[in-house]
């Protein structure tokens, strides 16, 4: 059953909502946190595609995205943002649910670029990330280029193979996507193996897809988790 809670953070000036389901006798003690929460619970129906899955227990934390604007913001490589995942969720999340040996951030879109980008810039901090058709494209493909001087990780690569649009901006902050999704995704994945991380790339049939990432996320999640 998911609970919900408010967590006050300084870093983000504000509150944010996570949604909570604990995990019943995982020896692991394994926890997924969900950027993108609103996203994942309604749209791809993670709670359920988990729960049908038949995974062993694992704690599932999903974090609200705040409003379009603070979306924009804290998920495009913002350290803030980093920052208050590893010093103010987390330790909420072990507040509420205990401490976990394993803690992986996953995200879609903007969130997966952001997941991307925290288990490399905070080394050691995450177990590693599940990242579905993430905006490698941002600014040029800037994680791409700078991957290479942060740390390693474990990272589930994913994108469409209809995400192939170029030249695109995307609201409200005018971000503008040059490139295409599928293209840009892969070659942050060969950055990634050239950087040390350990990566899957999956191209899945279909396009930019909450009904797609929902397919694909129990390989995904099974993936990360055989990695340990």
């Amino acid at each position: 059953m998911l609970e919900e809670h408010s967590i006050s953070s300084l870093a983000l000036r504000g509150t944010r909502r996570v949604w909570v389901r604990r995990s019943v006798g995982d020896e692991t003690r394994r926890c997924c946190i969900f950027l993108d929460g609103e996203l994942y619970l309604e749209r791809v129906k993670a709670s359920e595609v988990i729960d049908g899955s038949c995974f062993p227990s694992i704690t599932c934390v999903y974090l609200s995205y705040g409003d379009a604007t603070e979306r924009h913001i804290d998920f495009t490589c913002n350290l803030d943002f980093s920052d208050f995942l590893i010093s103010e969720l987390l330790p909420s999340v072990e507040d509420l649910a205990g401490p976990h040996l394993e803690t992986f951030l996953c995200g879609l879109s903007l969130s997966g670029l952001a997941a991307a980008y925290t288990v490399l810039s905070k080394p050691g901090r995450f177990s590693g990330a599940l990242c579905q058709s993430p905006s490698a494209w941002w600014r040029d493909e800037w994680l791409a280029e700078n991957c290479g001087s942060m740390g390693e990780s474990r990272l589930w690569i994913s994108v469409g193979t209809e995400e192939v649009q170029e030249n695109v901006a995307h609201g409200p902050s005018d971000l503008f996507q040059k490139v295409s999704q599928i293209e840009s995704c892969r070659r942050l994945a060969d950055a990634l193996r050239n950087g040390g991380s350990r990566v899957a790339f999956n191209v899945f049939e279909g396009g930019h897809d909450p009904a797609c990432w929902a397919t694909e996320l129990p390989s995904g999640l099974r993936w990360l988790l055989s990695q340990a």
